[in-house]
């Protein structure tokens, strides 16, 4: 089927309102070519479980494109329209399984040397997209808060080396009560920002979370028994001896909430896919946590876009061969000394992250090495590239990004 074949029954097999969304663009969607329509159903099929920033982001995609006429918007598609595809793409259920589509497009792409033609398609229809329906400014200013170090009584290493040129570099603060002061301040912009959602204010956490309310909450610890089931069908899978990487790429992309004991009520349905997908999609996130943390902040910046997030770093599992791992079976213990060097590079990236969002000239963050005196704050109205060598306490040293 191509695309100017679609109906309201294509999308019989959607959710309820990812269907709806299809059905009420579906004029739209008949005018995109088969090398790029199958990349926005992959996003729209999944329209049910979406945060809100994503569910905001289609909708204005969508918006923008049905603002085109038909002449403008076969201008904007004509750089994918004019790459070659196969009879067999075309005969494939790019509707009800885009995910699969995608990858059978990748390899067609490569293998006929037009790759490079759709990256560069890509590119300009992102850019245009950026300036045509950019994401709309926070409420407040974001703060970003990281906390590293857990675990470690002594250390050599010399941590924030990367980011202490874009803030103020505190060797003496008071560490008394730290994470404490850090949760109630990310707890109080929830209950005093205006409007937003249950979706803008984040915490996630590399082992047991502390009291933190009003802040959605993420935990390694809390994915315990997931994390454990998911481990298991992979190494069946690898035990199988049937099936190769693809195998596994297929059922990972195919796992619902409830394959691995989540999903248990439907107020959770969007939170739980967003845990899935951190442990389906990410290399390593079932397995250390340090790696989960780091790459549940990318996705949280990424895909929810929040005003708060806190991202509190746990020692990680010492490195053990492949096969310990995939089984559960793990004789060594934690590495707080390793994690405070994965910690230390994911504050660095998350920083980077937190950048690429709306607002980002306003945006506040900080990074505290646990129980420790040393902590790197970034702000608009903080010095760059200074060090303080005062005391200060944690709340005192918040103040100065208000």
């Amino acid at each position: 089927m191509l695309p100017v074949q679609l109906n309201a029954e294509s999308f019989s097999a959607y959710p309820p309102e990812a269907r709806a969304f299809a059905v009420q663009n579906i004029a739209v969607l008949r005018q995109m070519p088969l090398a790029l329509l199958p990349s926005f159903l992959n996003e729209a099929i999944g329209y049910d479980w979406k945060l809100p920033a994503e569910r905001a982001q289609i909708t204005r995609e969508m918006a923008c494109l049905s603002a085109l006429s038909p002449e403008q918007l076969a201008s904007r598609m004509h750089a994918f329209a004019a790459l070659r595809l196969n009879t067999d793409l075309e005969s494939a259920d790019w509707v009800n399984l885009p995910s699969s589509f995608l990858e059978q497009l990748t390899a067609w792409l490569w293998a006929t040397h037009q790759m490079d033609a759709f990256h560069a398609a890509a590119n300009v229809y992102t850019s245009y997209l950026a300036d045509a329906a950019p994401a709309p400014p926070p409420a407040m200013p974001r703060l970003a808060i990281v906390i590293v170090g857990q675990g470690v009584d002594e250390t050599s290493f010399n941590p924030f080396r990367k980011l202490r040129p874009h803030g103020t570099y505190f060797n003496r603060v008071k560490p008394e009560g730290g994470v404490d002061t850090l949760l109630a301040h990310a707890s109080a912009r929830a209950a005093s920002a205006p409007g937003g959602d249950s979706f803008d204010h984040w915490y996630i956490d590399g082992g047991a979370p502390a009291r933190a309310p009003r802040l959605t909450q993420v935990s390694y610890d809390a994915l315990a028994s997931a994390r454990a089931a998911l481990l298991e069908r992979t190494q069946r899978i690898i035990n199988s001896g049937d099936a190769g990487p693809e195998a596994l790429r297929s059922m990972l992309a195919r796992m619902k909430p409830e394959d691995v004991g989540m999903g248990k009520s439907p107020p959770d349905q969007v939170l739980d896919r967003f845990q899935l997908s951190l442990l389906t999609q990410g290399s390593g996130t079932q397995i250390f946590s340090t790696t989960f943390v780091q790459w549940a902040g990318r996705e949280c910046l990424r895909r929810a876009q929040p005003v708060t997030l806190v991202l509190r770093y746990a020692p990680r599992q010492q490195q053990q061969p492949m096969n310990a791992m995939l089984s559960g079976e793990l004789p060594g213990g934690p590495d707080p000394a390793g994690s405070l060097i994965d910690a230390d590079m994911g504050a660095f990236y998350t920083w980077l992250n937190l950048q690429r969002l709306t607002g980002s000239a306003q945006s506040r963050f900080v990074a505290w090495f646990e129980g420790h005196g040393e902590a790197v704050a970034i702000g608009p109205d903080l010095p760059r590239g200074t060090i303080s060598d005062s005391p200060i306490g944690m709340s005192e040293l918040l103040a100065l990004l208000t």
